[in-house]
């Protein structure tokens, strides 16, 4: 027993010190499949590296005061891997906390009329229906999915303005200090994405769809070799043609969601106007194909193992 406990922790303690040799490799790994995840990481120190200056910096610091948080909390929530990722939330970032500040400031002016007893109620009722109203509107298909992010910070916003505008006489004053260094914070961002080695969801979704297409034919190709050969199927982390149509059939949110982050970016060279809808459709016909090939793969399968046992 003493010598079973003993090889245990020989092979933990081995195990411990290969461990940040394993995590050094994988990290080199990830870095060595997509070389622009190392850019992006480079990118996001950068950014938070400027707005920490809001803090560094005495001048700035006192003009814009503890609020300065809210440009690296900014940075931190909108800086995206695409372009159109970080445009799709610093847009919505943007027009949710402008839309909320300025009906904030119109529920102040109307309640200031109603006395302090009447103002907590106008306050209290307006928190309700605005609230409600909002959350309802998140339940629709086309604001879920291209404006949701927004509506969250439109509730945030407006809620964080308004209750604190009943004991506060300065609000306004911290809503707009407020709205500079979110402003701030999303033009590092979006300079960052579109003029720092941009990374283009659209492009992302055109080669997507480019290796889909590949993959799908080594799958087919691959069934006709197994037919041809008769042999053997191999587990499925080693299979090649398992491995072809899955990443076709486990693809249709990030076809849907780089789609969505595509139609957000600006046209950016002569050629970069991709039909982002149309590769949507196509991602969904290849789907629809990959099940043929699935039951295709199945069946060849099936029919091996029986010869194999015949033949034994």
């Amino acid at each position: 027993m003493m010598e079973t406990w003993r090889k245990k922790g020989g092979s933990a303690w081995e195990r411990t010190k290969r461990a940040p040799g394993l995590a050094c490799r994988k990290m080199w790994q990830v870095g060595k499949d997509d070389p622009r995840r190392a850019i992006h990481a480079v990118k996001v120190g950068l950014a938070l590296t400027l707005v920490s200056m809001l803090y560094l910096l005495e001048p700035l610091f006192e003009g814009i005061g503890q609020n300065a948080i809210w440009a690296v909390m900014t940075v931190v929530v909108v800086l995206e891997f695409t372009a159109g990722a970080t445009l799709c939330k610093g847009l919505n970032r943007g027009l949710g906390t402008i839309m909320a500040g300025s009906l904030a400031f119109l529920i102040e002016f109307v309640a200031e009329e109603t006395g302090q007893v009447g103002r907590a109620i106008f306050i209290g009722c307006a928190v309700f229906v605005i609230g409600a109203a909002a959350t309802y509107l998140r339940f629709l298909p086309y604001v879920k999915k291209n404006y949701d992010y927004g509506v969250v910070i439109f509730l945030l916003t407006f809620n964080l303005i308004t209750v604190s505008s009943f004991r506060v006489s300065n609000v306004m004053k911290i809503a707009h200090e407020r709205l500079i260094t979110i402003a701030i914070g999303c033009g590092i961002c979006l300079f960052m994405s579109l003029l720092v080695f941009p990374i283009w969801s659209g492009q992302d979704l055109h080669n997507s769809t480019v290796n889909k297409l590949q993959g799908l034919a080594k799958s087919i190709e691959g069934n006709v070799r197994e037919e041809e050969s008769d042999e053997e199927d191999k587990s499925c982390d080693e299979d090649p043609i398992y491995k072809g149509y899955k990443a076709v059939l486990d693809s249709k949110s990030i076809d849907e969601a780089l789609a969505l982050y595509a139609s957000w970016e600006p046209r950016h060279s002569r050629h970069c106007r991709y039909p982002w809808q149309q590769y949507v459709k196509v991602g969904a016909a290849l789907r629809r194909f990959s099940y043929t090939v699935v039951a295709l793969h199945g069946c060849l399968q099936t029919e091996i193992q029986v010869k194999l046992q015949i033949a034994y």
